[in-house]
């Protein structure tokens, strides 16, 4: 059995065996919505689809049903292990945001200062951008916010937010699903992650907020009136989350 995650494979088994391939091929999709036809004009026994939207398209694409399997997002089986109990924002706990900054990082320090004033439990991630530590430190001034460099704990912290703020990578939006957290998609990168975009907008699991001063809006919506728009965009997003998404693929390609 060969499984693949990239759209090419399934293409150089046809053309490594021909006709008579002699093993089983299973394409795992990990495109949201807007599926490229090259995931599934190929030749392969199965195709695993990351949610229902996505699995539409491939059927309407003329992949027969029984092909066709939704299990899921394939995010690491750490999701599946922490569960997913936040305590509810509007009732007494601390209204927890994570900020993950991307590489379009302009408009990261106006957005941290602005955050730092919204009351909230705030925490940023910078990644590797050491260049960007000192400007949003500054920008966070004394207030309690918790900045970091790399790290290793995004499952974590995901499952201890209320609200992420970042842009729509393919896995950063199947992982906030997975935790259960609620997203404000500050950037979209053209063409490859709209459909990241549109599954959080379309199952108002979150919003997109392009500018500072429209995330700032979005994240006082959220907590607004009892935590209102958070707990309908909460009730939404668990209806999507598949954290055992991996252990579920990974037992179906144990069965066949």
């Amino acid at each position: 059995m060969v499984v693949s995650t990239f759209p090419p494979y399934p293409y150089f088994l046809r053309q490594i065996f021909g006709v008579d391939r002699r093993c089983k091929s299973v394409v795992v999709i990990t495109d949201s919505i807007t599926v490229n036809a090259i995931w599934y004009r190929c030749d392969a026994d199965y195709f695993l689809a990351p949610n229902k939207q996505s699995a539409a398209v491939v059927r309407a694409g003329g992949v027969p049903p029984e092909k066709i399997k939704d299990f899921g997002f394939p995010v690491s089986p750490k999701f599946a292990e922490l569960g997913r109990d936040p305590q509810l924002p509007g009732s007494g706990s601390e209204r927890c945001v994570l900020y993950m900054i991307h590489a379009a990082t302009r408009g990261a320090p106006e957005l941290v200062r602005g955050l730092t004033s919204l009351g909230i439990d705030l925490t940023v991630t910078i990644g590797r951008a050491e260049k960007l530590r000192p400007a949003i430190e500054e920008a966070a001034g004394d207030s309690k916010t918790k900045i970091l460099g790399w790290t290793d704990e995004l499952t974590r912290l995901l499952h201890e937010s209320h609200l992420l703020i970042g842009k729509a990578g393919g896995a950063t939006v199947q992982e906030t699903i997975a935790a259960g957290c609620p997203m404000i998609i500050n950037h979209v990168v053209s063409g490859q992650e709209e459909g990241n975009a549109r599954l959080i907008v379309e199952t108002n699991s979150g919003v997109i907020a392009r500018s500072p001063r429209e995330v700032m809006a979005q994240v006082h919506r959220a907590f607004a009136n009892d935590a209102e728009q958070w707990r309908e965009w909460a009730a939404n997003i668990s209806r999507l989350s598949r954290p055992r998404a991996s252990l579920d693929i990974a037992e179906f390609l144990m069965s066949i």
